[in-house]
């Protein structure tokens, strides 16, 4: 039997109470038992899984124990298909992994009834090496955290408060251990949104509300703000208490006001408790974190939603006023902070300064303020600031500021600073040493870099800090090239070619050879990153225009081998196609060829087709779209050229020159249409096989039926080159509705109505085979939708059915 089927009939026999089917379900749970225990082929593993979900709500208590047992012992397993160990290229889709992945759903039906057992299994899982399994468990636990709409009548906020109780049994290591995931469900706990589905044959209803205080909620929620501020000291970085600082902050939203004044209540004690453990906080916590507390306390001000939520939040707000060095803090990293009045913030937008001008004035005149008697207090702060983690460096615009000024007047602090803590100021080495360059310790930058040149330290911050520069460091930024290709440094040298572009674009001609260094070192790996770095800058556009013919050819050239073109890497060719047409033209044919070339190597070593995937011409074009329109003979020319073995005649639609035309004219627009029936006219039989492949490139949704009636007029009748244009003529692209397709069928017949009475003998013959094809599939089409909706009606009844 069928595995589906055999699972299907055992999902009926689940509610049968005879011991006739009690004794059939032991003997499958035996069965299944068994193979998890120590099978080891993987499609057996596979459905044993399945129909252990099947099972699960007959034989609820043995579930977790055995899928527990299963994915602890599976990772030990040799596994097999047929009978043969999995090869390696076949792992990434049947490996212990996609296994365990499975298991985690198995639960599902039963996870209500053994909460503590489920929350346990998916907390080991969360701890996984596989990242895969990791996040999936991760997903399974926030899921079973969430309020159903329709749930909540019958349960309430049970399921929450005994997996909120389950968490808090933990013990400090555990939770320490596990700290990712339970932030994750605690979060989700303390939401202040339920939602719910509601499915019937042809409709999905999605259901949204606001979760109210009573069935255990405020009982619940009140003990989830308690573990994430017990868990809050059991870490000191940094990111970690800000990701439960966010956790609480949680507790202080809602959807919106509630008519029930016990939920109003409920919404407003939370935020109160969140606010005064907060204030607690800030005269002890790290400036980063003290930064996020002002910044939830602001916005939990803005929304507050009483008098009393509003003073919560103006205590945390003074606290954070009195903090001196927080304030200082501020003007240099504050990203997050708040400046100005709140009541005045809240009251008028405009009062909000969002540029930086203040705090740089403010930048220079604390720098003005350093001398000798407060210069090691500076030192100190300086280390503390640069502490501040970030993603994005972009992020201190006013540090960086005072950084270069500071070392313009204070050359020898910021040479301590560089000096003596290394590490530490990595970051914003880059103002340190365009200051420096600008102050008395010329000299000695100078030799300290050329010390990390010769190590290799560094190299990205020396070439950005000549970004400022006036070209008179090109000798240096080509000393960093070289050395960066004997390391084989790339971002190094991608960043480099960068400089490079902008101090040519300011009058420096040496620069340029300093860019193609970078290139051709580049290219030696065929690695283009340097494009996708500067595909928007103004410099490489105007170097673009400089570059000498063969320099135009190096940069293409380093580009064929990319593996996709994405729309950075096009912005790079649009800005040489507008001044060298030729030249782009020549590239795309260039990558055809490669992606022909790519497909026939991956074939004869044997490799998947998924696999070091080679793509000549991406879905659509972004930036090459308009200027390649513009040359549609040229286009259709060299796809046309490239049309040349059965592969490529039985893909063109789906890739390569069908992509490229396609790209450029998405519409079949009117510029591409007269040099292809150039083609048609030709009377050759490989020109015809061509316009044929672009019309299946474009289907049945463009412009195509003047084409096609050229063609129609060419050809014999009932010939493949009918079949080829029906098939282009069939295709719908997107339909809607359960007679959509059928409806789209009768609408291409209505199109050919005019055809019916064309003069031209074999015209008239097309549109009538094509028509009663048209109404053949119609109809089929219509008699498939009708015995669809009424499985559809067995299955899930006409009615509403929860979900």
């Amino acid at each position: 039997m069928d595995s589906d089927l055999r699972r299907a009939t055992l999902a009926k026999l689940i509610d049968n109470p005879s011991p006739a089917v009690e004794k059939r379900l032991s003997e499958e749970l035996r069965s299944v038992e068994n193979v998890l225990a120590s099978d080891a082929e993987f499609d057996r593993l596979q459905d044993a899984l399945k129909t252990l979900a099947v099972l699960a709500p007959r034989f609820h208590g043995a579930v977790v124990p055995i899928v527990s047992g299963f994915v602890r012992s599976v990772g030990t397993r040799v596994l097999l298909h047929e009978g043969q160990p999995i090869e390696e290229q076949e792992y990434r889709y049947r490996s212990a992994g996609h296994l365990i992945r499975d298991a985690i759903e198995v639960p599902n039906t039963i996870r209500y009834a053994h909460i503590p057992e489920v929350v346990d299994f998916l907390l080991e899982l969360s701890r996984s090496a596989d990242a895969e399994v990791r996040q999936k468990a991760e997903g399974a636990l926030e899921d079973f955290a969430k309020f159903n709409l329709h749930h909540f009548n019958s349960l309430g906020a049970q399921p929450q408060l005994e997996i909120v109780a389950r968490l808090g049994s933990l013990d400090d290591d555990q939770l320490r251990d596990n700290a990712a995931a339970v932030r994750r469900v605690l979060n989700t706990v303390l939401s202040s949104v339920m939602e719910g589905q509601n499915w019937t044959y042809n409709m999905l209803t999605l259901s949204r509300g606001s979760v109210p205080s009573g069935g255990g909620v405020a009982e619940m929620r009140l003990s989830a703000i308690e573990l994430l501020k017990r868990m809050y000291p059991l870490k000191v970085e940094v990111a970690y208490r800000k990701s439960i600082l966010n956790a609480l902050d949680s507790a202080t939203h809602r959807e919106r006001v509630s008519q029930s004044a016990e939920s109003n209540r409920m919404f407003e004690r939370d935020a109160r408790v969140v606010l005064e453990f907060m204030c607690d906080l800030v005269p002890t916590e790290p400036l980063p974190v003290v930064q996020t507390i002002e910044h939830d306390a602001y916005w939990d001000f803005y929304h507050a939603p009483s008098a009393d939520v509003e003073a919560a939040a103006l205590r945390v707000r003074d606290a954070v006023a009195g903090h001196a060095e927080y304030q200082l803090y501020k003007q240099f990293v504050g990203f997050d902070g708040i400046f100005g009045d709140w009541e005045k913030l809240r009251s008028h937008d405009e009062e909000w300064d969002h540029s930086n001008t203040k705090r740089q004035e403010a930048a220079r005149a604390y720098a003005q303020s350093i001398n000798n008697e407060n210069q090691a207090e500076w030192h100190a702060r300086i280390l503390e600031f640069a502490k501040t983690e970030s993603d994005d460096v972009a992020t201190f615009p006013v540090f960086y500021h005072f950084l270069e000024l500071l070392a313009q007047r204070k050359p020898d602090l910021v040479m301590g600073l560089i000096e003596g803590h290394e590490a530490r100021m990595r970051p914003f080495l880059i103002p340190m040493l365009i200051g420096l360059h600008s102050s008395s310790r010329k000299a000695d930058v100078e030799a300290l870099e050329r010390r990390w040149i010769v190590a290799g330290e560094h190299l990205i911050a020396i070439a950005k800090s000549m970004f400022k520069d006036n070209g008179d460091r090109v000798p240096t930024l080509a000393t960093i090239v070289r050395r960066a290709t004997e390391i084989d440094d790339r971002d190094t040298l991608a960043i480099s070619m960068g400089i490079a572009a902008s101090l040519y674009v300011r009058g420096s001609e040496p620069a340029k050879q300093v860019f193609m260094d970078g290139l051709r070192a580049l290219a030696l790996h065929h690695d283009a990153r340097w494009a996708r770095r500067y595909w928007f800058g103004s410099d490489f556009r105007a170097l673009a225009v400089k570059l000498e013919p063969h320099e135009r050819t190096e940069v293409l050239s380093s580009l064929i081998s990319l593996p996709e073109l994405d729309y950075q890497t096009e912005e790079v060719l649009r800005a040489i196609g507008e001044h060298d047409i030729e030249s782009i033209v020549s590239f795309l044919s260039k990558r055809l060829e490669a992606e022909t070339q790519e497909r026939a190597d991956r074939r004869a070593q044997g490799r998947s087709a998924l696999e070091d995937k080679f793509e000549a011409i991406p879905y659509s074009l972004h930036g090459l779209q308009k200027l390649l329109s513009q040359y549609p003979k040229e286009l259709l020319t060299m796809v046309r050229e490239s049309f040349k073995d059965d592969e490529a005649r039985v893909m063109f639609p789906y890739r390569g020159g069908g992509r490229l035309l396609k790209g450029a004219f998405p519409n079949f627009e009117h510029q591409l249409q007269a040099p292809l029936l150039g083609f048609v006219a030709s009377g050759d039989e490989q020109d015809l096989e061509f316009a044929l492949a672009v019309l299946r490139t474009y289907g049945g949704n463009a412009p195509i039926l003047d084409v096609c009636k050229a063609i129609v007029m060419v050809v014999p009748e009932n010939s493949r080159a009918w079949r080829e244009l029906a098939a282009a003529l069939e295709t719908t692209g997107g339909v809607w509705g359960e007679y959509g397709l059928a409806e789209a069928y009768e609408r291409k017949r209505d199109e050919l109505a005019a055809w019916l009475a064309d003069p031209d003998d074999k015209v008239r013959s097309f549109a009538q085979w094509l028509s009663a094809k048209l109404d053949s599939l119609s109809a089929a089409e219509r008699q498939r939708a009708d015995e669809d909706i009424a499985l559809r009606k067995y299955q899930y009844g006409e009615g509403n059915l929860d979900g």
